[in-house]
């Protein structure tokens, strides 16, 4: 598992774009969902990403996604950019926003951020 401070900082070393945010404490376990709203917030804040507008993932899609309805519309981004994806339990595919995020999970979401092989960022 990694923190929520780290990730931030494995994103960038310059945390001047979490002002005002509530990413929840430095020291917490970062959670899936936790994880979706900071990645989705840098995109917008610091690399000036546009939201996607097609291509979302849907209820339908993955029935979970609505179970944090504060972090669905960043859940779906991160989605459909490329950068997380559902996990695929039997055949139902869901997000798991309340699971931990491994260090290897994050450095692969840091490594789709900041590459530029194909990512939709």
């Amino acid at each position: 598992m990694i923190l929520t401070g780290k990730f931030i900082k494995l994103l960038s070393d310059d945390t001047s774009w979490t002002t005002g945010e509530d990413f929840g404490g430095d020291g917490d376990t970062l959670l899936r969902k936790n994880c979706a709203i900071i990645i989705h917030r840098y995109l917008q804040k610091v690399m000036k990403e546009p939201d996607e507008t097609e291509s979302l993932p849907s209820p339908s899609d993955i029935p979970d996604l609505n179970d944090c309805r504060i972090c669905a519309p960043h859940i779906a981004q991160v989605i459909a950019k490329g950068i997380m994806e559902p996990r695929e339990i039997g055949s139902l595919k869901l997000f798991e926003g309340n699971k931990e995020v491994s260090v290897e999970e994050a450095l692969k979401f840091e490594n789709r951020i900041n590459s530029d092989n194909g990512v939709n960022v």
